[in-house]
C-alpha cells in the first residue's frame, strides 16, 4: 500500500481513539466508548507500524517512535482510570488532547534528540 493510504488509516484510528474518549463524557456511553477506543488503538498501531516500515526506519528505531508507543500505551490506560474513577473524565480528556497534541507534534516534525 502506498505511505498515504497509511497515513490516512492512522489519522482515522486517532479520530476513533478520541471519539472513544469524547463517549466517556457522555452518561451511557462508558461501553460504546471502550469499543471505538480500542478500535481506534489497534488501527492507529498496525498503520503506524506499516508507515514506519514504508519509510524504512523498522530497523533503527529513532527516539521519538519509542516516546510515541509509550504514549500511546498511555491513552490505552486513561479511560481505564476514567471508568474507575480515579480520575474525573473531563480530566482525562483534556489529558489526553495533550497528550495527542504532542504525539502529532512527534510525528510530523521527528525531532532528532
Amino acid at each position: 500500500m502506498p505511505l498515504a493510504v497509511y497515513h490516512i488509516l492512522h489519522i482515522v484510528g486517532l479520530i476513533l481513539v478520541f471519539i472513544g474518549f469524547g463517549a466517556l463524557l457522555s452518561s451511557e456511553g462508558a461501553k460504546s466508548s471502550m469499543k471505538w477506543h480500542g478500535t481506534g488503538l489497534l488501527l492507529s498501531l498496525v498503520s503506524g507500524f506499516g508507515m514506519l516500515a514504508k519509510m524504512g526506519i523498522m530497523g533503527a528505531m529513532p527516539v521519538w517512535v519509542y516516546i510515541k508507543l509509550g504514549l500511546w500505551l498511555v491513552l490505552g490506560v486513561l479511560p481505564v482510570l476514567a471508568k474507575r474513577r480515579v480520575v474525573k473524565p473531563v480530566v482525562v480528556v483534556f489529558v489526553a488532547a495533550m497528550i495527542g497534541a504532542f504525539m502529532g507534534y512527534l510525528g510530523y516534525l521527528k525531532p532528532v534528540w
